[in-house]
């Protein structure tokens, strides 16, 4: 009787704790899933652990209830061990997804690194697999005639999988440590640490809850360190962009440019008026373009892009004559991409590669459909640069105003293209942005 009234109170204290826990875990879900942030790829992750944590709150307080209880048939508390156990390795599973998807956010992720990780996930889909097992070899857990699940001697040895995988994930962030953060290190070794913790207690302490209030501890830290520092990136990128687009519209209004586009047009009323019309209203298109964009907060059609590219290249074929030739290959159409991001290219193509070359040359725009993805590419066989110098600084030096840099950053952060750039010295430059198909089509879309 002293023994039954053990296990009830033993019960409820268990049930309590995995209950509080799974109310806390809860409100994190809805924080995170309610924020602006919530479709970025770690928060993507950390949503699944957060409901994986859930489904293993859940399990534990069936299996509390379920072991031992006699008069039951044995295959629900089976089926709730398998259950139970599994969350473990899955959580593990996302959490070294997780630290790839920081570290790639941070700089390039070696092949290796890549390998360690699929080893560190490959461990745990085994120990998936070992515990599914379990309940047709009684390797790591026996059931007695009460329907209670009894350690085995090789119990310890479950865990095995678990202290792998954690290694692995472990000596990733340590070879890569430099380039994190000392508040992210300390969060990401916390969620290795904390629920290492509460797995020992568990081994040697036989029907405590310690390792779900480890985890759910660890999914908290991670919470207020990392999604805040999460919230402070967005808000600074959307500072950042905001900025881009005022320097974007500035570079194209500056004073040598009125000038320039003023003086080929005045010349132009006199040589040929019917082109000077022409170039007046270029010029009107493209300064409101501009303004427009400062409006713009989602993607926009590639052929709004494409024409607002259309009209400055007017405009410099107005002021260079003959000294400019330009081309476009239009087949493909109906994508989005972020507002004022081929024109930046353009610009760079004619002002530090046609501009630069003796005799002038051609500028090419293209706009192709693949298989997986939408290229939209410009080209031209200007002075070129040494791409040693980088991609955003045509001449090794830094210049004012928005970078090629920064186009790249807007077309991977808003619609997951990339933007990638070849050049030779004397034999000109191409940049191809790529934007993947499975971006939404309708010019509706914001983000």
């Amino acid at each position: 009787m002293g023994w039954l009234v053990k296990m009830n109170v033993l019960f409820v204290f268990n049930v309590s704790i995995a209950a509080f826990c799974f109310i806390i875990s809860m409100i994190i879900l809805v924080s995170v899933a309610s924020s602006e942030h919530r479709k970025e790829k770690r928060s993507k992750i950390f949503i699944y652990m957060i409901i994986v944590n859930l489904i293993l709150l859940c399990t534990s307080a069936v299996w509390f209830y379920l072991n031992g209880a006699y008069h039951n048939s044995p295959i629900p508390l089976m089926i709730t061990e398998c259950l139970k156990a599994s969350c473990g390795p899955a959580l593990l599973i996302l959490f070294t997804r997780l630290i790839i998807v920081i570290l790639k956010t941070k700089t390039l992720v070696t092949k290796y690194t890549m390998y360690a990780a699929r080893i560190a996930i490959a461990v745990s889909v085994a120990d998936i697999i070992s515990i599914i097992i379990d309940p047709l070899v009684f390797f790591y857990n026996f059931l007695d005639e009460n329907n209670h699940l009894v350690r085995q001697d090789w119990f310890i040895f479950s865990y095995t999988f678990t202290f792998v995988c954690m290694v692995i994930n472990f000596g990733i962030m340590i070879a890569y440590r430099k380039y994190l953060k000392k508040r992210e290190l300390m969060t990401l070794a916390a969620y290795i640490m904390i629920p290492a913790a509460g797995v020992v207690f568990h081994i040697l302490v036989e029907g405590t809850p310690v390792n779900l209030i480890s985890i759910t501890i660890a999914i908290v830290f991670y919470f207020a360190i990392i999604q805040s520092e999460l919230s402070k990136q967005l808000h600074q990128s959307e500072r950042e962009l905001t900025e881009s687009r005022v320097s974007i519209m500035l570079s194209q209004i500056q004073p040598h440019f009125l000038y320039n586009a003023l003086s080929a047009i005045a010349q132009l009323c006199d040589d040929n008026p019917e082109k000077a019309k022409k170039a007046t209203m270029d010029f009107s298109v493209h300064l409101r373009s501009n303004m427009e964009s400062l409006n713009e907060k989602g993607l926009v059609s590639i052929e709004k892009e494409i024409n607002h590219v259309k009209g400055y290249l007017d405009l410099e074929k107005a002021m260079y004559g003959d000294a400019l030739n330009v081309v476009y290959r239009i087949e493909a159409a109906g994508f989005l991409l972020p507002p004022l991001t081929v024109q930046p290219i353009a610009e760079n193509a004619v002002k530090h590669g046609i501009g630069q070359k003796e005799g002038g040359g051609t500028v090419a725009v293209s706009v192709l459909e693949t298989d997986n993805s939408f290229c939209v590419s410009v080209s031209d066989d200007g002075a070129g640069y040494d791409t040693g110098h980088g991609t955003d600084n045509p001449r090794g030096d830094k210049r004012k105003g928005i970078g090629i840099e920064n186009v790249r950053r807007r077309i991977e952060e808003q619609c997951g293209g990339t933007l990638e750039i070849a050049s030779e010295p004397g034999k000109g430059t191409t940049a191809v942005i790529t934007i993947p198909k499975y971006l939404v089509t309708s010019t509706e879309h914001k983000v």
